[in-house]
C-alpha cells in the first residue's frame, strides 16, 4: 500500500460511527465514502434510497464489468465491555476499534483500489446498508440494478483464505399439538414438548438426504416452549399432566436449494405424522438460498493469491454464516467469492480489531487479480 493510504482510510471510517439501532446508522459513513468516490475518481456514483435516509453506494461505469468489489458499511453496535470503539487505536500490528475486522478495512480497500483504478470501467463497487440486520441494502441493490459481473468478491474477513460459497438460511416457527392426559397414565397422551423434540431428529435425517458434495444442510432447534394449552389459549403448566402443546422455532442451514418454505412445510408435516403428533401454524420469518462457485472457476483468484506470498486455501463453507452476496450471485450470475483480511474471529467481539499484514496482504491480492484478469 502506497504510503499508507488504505490505513489512513480506515482509521477514518473506524471514527464514523455506522450501527443502526434506531437512532444511529450508515448515512455519515455512506456520505462519506461517496464523497470520497465523487472527488478521487472518474465513476459514476449512485446514492440509492433505502428508507429513512440510509441509502446504499454504487459506483460505476460499466453494467457489465469484469470486477464488482462488495461490501456492507454497517457494524454491529459496540459492545458494553469496549470503552472507546471509535477512537482506532494501533498497538503493534493490530488496529483497534469498532468494524476494524468486519469489515471497515474491507471498505478501505475498496476506497483505495477505487482511487488507484480512477479511469478503469471495468471495476464497479457496491457498498450496502444493513447487512448485520434483515439485508434491506442488498435486496434494494437487485431490485434496481441489473449488472453482468465476471467476478464479484466480498470483501469480508476471511483470514485470507477464499470463501468459494455459503450456506442459506430459513428460520421459521410451527406449533406441535399431542394430547394430554394424567401423567400416572402418560400412556394415554402423547406429550407435545418430547414429540417435538423428535420431530428434530426427523427433520435432521430429512434434509441431510439433500447433503452436497461442498456442504451439509443442518437444524437447529432455537426455541422450545409448550405446556398445556386451554380453551381460552392460554399456556400453563402442571407436572402432573401430559403437556399437548409446544411452539418451535427452527432454522436450517441450506446446503442445497431445492430445499424450499413448500418442502420443509411438507417435511414438518409429515415428521409430525410419524411421531404420533401434528403440527400447525408453520411460518417463515425469511428463506435465503445457497451460494457456490466451483473452485476450478477460480484459478485465477488462487494464482493472484500465490503471487501475494501465501498460500492460495479455500474456506471450509460448512465453518461460515451466511453473506448477503448471495442474492447478488442469485440475480447476476457470475463467480463470487469472499475474501479479506483478519482475524474473523474478532468480527462482532468486544475490542475488535484488524492485523494490518492481512490488510496490505488482501489489498495486494485483490491488485494481483485486477491485473490478471484485465480490469486495469
Amino acid at each position: 500500500m502506497e504510503k499508507n493510504t488504505t490505513l489512513d482510510i480506515l482509521n477514518e471510517l473506524i471514527r464514523i460511527p455506522s450501527y443502526y439501532d434506531g437512532k444511529n446508522d450508515e448515512r455519515n459513513i455512506g456520505l462519506f465514502i461517496s464523497s470520497y468516490l465523487e472527488s478521487n475518481t472518474d465513476l459514476k456514483v449512485d446514492k440509492q434510497e433505502v428508507e429513512n435516509g440510509r441509502f446504499n453506494i454504487v459506483a460505476y461505469k460499466n453494467l457489465k464489468p469484469r470486477l464488482i468489489l462488495f461490501g456492507h458499511l454497517d457494524t454491529v453496535p459496540p459492545k458494553v465491555e469496549t470503552l472507546e470503539p471509535f477512537s482506532s487505536k494501533q498497538k503493534g500490528k493490530k488496529l483497534y476499534g469498532l468494524g476494524s475486522v468486519d469489515m471497515k478495512a474491507g471498505l478501505a480497500i475498496m476506497l483505495s483500489i477505487a482511487k488507484r483504478y480512477k479511469e478503469s470501467d471495468q471495476i464497479a463497487y457496491i457498498f450496502t446498508v444493513d447487512e448485520e440486520y434483515e439485508f434491506k441494502g442488498a435486496y434494494k441493490i437487485i431490485e434496481k440494478y441489473v449488472f453482468d459481473p465476471k467476478f464479484t468478491v466480498n470483501m469480508e474477513p476471511t483470514d485470507l483464505k477464499i470463501l468459494n460459497g455459503c450456506r442459506g438460511v430459513a428460520e421459521f416457527s410451527f406449533i406441535v399439538h399431542g394430547k394430554s392426559s394424567h401423567a400416572g397414565t402418560k400412556h394415554l397422551g402423547v406429550n407435545a414438548i418430547e414429540k417435538a423434540v423428535e420431530l428434530s431428529g426427523l427433520i435432521q435425517a430429512e434434509i441431510s438426504k439433500f447433503d452436497t458434495p461442498y456442504s451439509k444442510n443442518s437444524f437447529n432447534l432455537a426455541y422450545l416452549n409448550g405446556g398445556i394449552l386451554s380453551e381460552d389459549n392460554n399456556v400453563s403448566y402442571s407436572g402432573n399432566v401430559v403437556p399437548n402443546y409446544a411452539k418451535c422455532v427452527g432454522e436450517i442451514r441450506l446446503a442445497d436449494n431445492r430445499i424450499t418454505e413448500e418442502f420443509i412445510s411438507r417435511t414438518i408435516n409429515k415428521c409430525a405424522s410419524a411421531v404420533g403428533a401434528t403440527c400447525s401454524e408453520i411460518k417463515f420469518k425469511f428463506l435465503v438460498g445457497s451460494m457456490y462457485t466451483p473452485k476450478e472457476r477460480l484459478s485465477d483468484f488462487v494464482e493472484s493469491v500465490n503471487e501475494s506470498g501465501i498460500k492460495g486455501e479455500f474456506s471450509d463453507i460448512n465453518s461460515t454464516g451466511y453473506f448477503e452476496l448471495q442474492l447478488l450471485q442469485q440475480k447476476w450470475g457470475g463467480e463470487s467469492i469472499v475474501f479479506g483480511p483478519g482475524p474473523s474471529a474478532m468480527s462482532h467481539a468486544a475490542d475488535e480489531f484488524v492485523d494490518i499484514d492481512t490488510v496490505v496482504v488482501t489489498q495486494k491480492v485483490v491488485e494481483n487479480f485486477i491485473k490478471r484478469i484485465g480490469a486495469e
